[in-house]
């Protein structure tokens, strides 16, 4: 094995570097990037690549539910804390035989991961450590060629964190500069914005990941990474078809909030920007994005407050409500008289009631939201009748007590 080792360590084509690899470990190799993007993968052994590498070969990048299960598995957080190789057991569900994997680094900073498919025989130790000082060699090589690509990359990333901000540009010279860096500007453009309820650096650091993650999924959408203060943005462009950039941004912000929430038990706000079609505005979209943020912050969850600007609604002027009562000391005296009584009687009239009003005063779907029986429905609907004045017919009030619950949720929330 040290003469093959020797031999590896002579080369300096990547793609030599795996073929080498497969051939004296007879397995089936794959590269993959720090971002889970495909390298190279052995042709020699290609019959023998499970579903999971097939499917990593036929999109270019491990797609989504992959990394899901890496995720949920740990195999994620092992592959960036890992200097060392380690197996990964079989994932019958996403078609992931036996492998050996590890990270190729340099400068400890991971490069990529090398993965080594098991078939017939488990590797040996010798075989393994073969691969770690390979893997050494690859991360050196794969460093050298970012080196270049990185200081494009920041050009690239200023040119974007310039859109979020007002520029002195206009629309004319900010395509040329554009242009100049080679960056392809979709017609369409749409910012995404995530932030974590409580921030702290660890766990911003695994949701930038999971952010990174499900962004490089959207491999026909145009997607650009930020950082900004605690935040984290992606700018999603798209070619054609409005519809399908807002679709897209919902689902990226849905399953990214969901995603995150599920592995690290901690909320997610979201907020998603309008489509300007000129890139001189595109700071409003990233503004609009922060007021969702905002308004689910104020609530202290977004549980019915939506992803999207454009349909934020009265959840818009929550804030600028809160502090206008606050300064009048305004507090609306039915719900209040509701208030005591959930607080004396440990009932829920206060959520029945915010729940009908959401529900546009319609019993049935009310009573399935809350998972009661409609004749408790009603006799808290008559509760709230006997203690207080109001009227559902009357369409004006009922918009001014649903605020009012909203404000009392946020008040709750601080």
């Amino acid at each position: 094995m040290e003469r093959n080792l020797e031999k590896a360590l002579s080369l300096t084509e990547i793609h030599k570097i795996i073929e080498f690899i497969s051939h004296t470990l007879k397995k089936p190799v794959i590269l993959e990037d720090a971002q889970f993007y495909l390298l190279s993968y052995s042709s020699y052994y290609i019959n023998d690549f499970d579903h999971a590498n097939q499917q990593t070969i036929l999109s270019k990048q491990c797609p989504v539910p992959i990394l899901e299960k890496f995720i949920a598995n740990g195999i994620i957080n092992q592959l960036k804390t890992n200097t060392k190789p380690f197996r990964v057991p079989k994932i019958e569900e996403i078609g992931l035989n036996h492998r050996v994997v590890v990270s190729t680094r340099y400068k400890n900073e991971s490069m990529g991961y090398l993965w080594v498919q098991e078939i017939d025989q488990p590797l040996s130790d010798e075989e393994v450590d073969f691969i770690y000082q390979v893997s050494l060699h690859i991360g050196k090589i794969l460093y050298k060629k970012n080196q270049a690509r990185r200081e494009k990359d920041e050009k690239r990333i200023q040119f974007f964190h310039r859109l979020l901000k007002e520029p002195s540009q206009n629309d004319k010279q900010l395509r040329q500069g554009a242009e100049t860096l080679n960056v392809r500007i979709p017609p369409l453009l749409k910012m995404i914005v995530f932030k974590l309820n409580r921030h702290d650096e660890e766990h911003f650091d695994y949701l930038k990941e999971t952010v990174q993650s499900y962004s490089n999924a959207t491999t026909d959408s145009m997607t650009e990474l930020l950082v900004e203060s605690n935040k984290i943005i992606i700018v999603l462009g798209e070619s054609s078809r409005k519809n399908k950039i807002d679709e897209r941004s919902l689902e990226l912000a849905t399953n990214i909030c969901k995603s995150f929430e599920q592995h690290h038990s901690l909320k997610v706000f979201a907020g998603i920007g309008t489509n300007y079609e000129q890139l001189s505005l595109h700071w409003k979209s990233y503004m609009e994005a922060l007021e969702v943020i905002k308004a689910a912050g104020l609530m202290g969850a977004q549980d019915h407050v939506p992803y999207e600007y454009l349909k934020l609604g009265v959840y818009r002027y929550i804030q600028v409500l809160a502090e206008h009562n606050k300064e009048i000391k305004y507090r609306n005296p039915d719900l209040e008289i509701l208030r005591q009584k959930d607080r004396e009687n440990q009932t829920e009239l206060l959520k029945t009631l915010e729940v009908y009003l959401m529900n546009n005063c319609k019993s049935k779907p009310t009573a399935e939201q809350l998972f009661i029986h409609p004749n408790t429905l009603n006799y808290r609907l008559k509760q709230i009748f006997e203690f207080t004045n109001i009227d559902f017919n009357d369409f004006n009030l009922n918009c001014q007590l649903f605020i009012d619950l909203l404000l009392i949720k946020s008040e709750s929330s601080l």
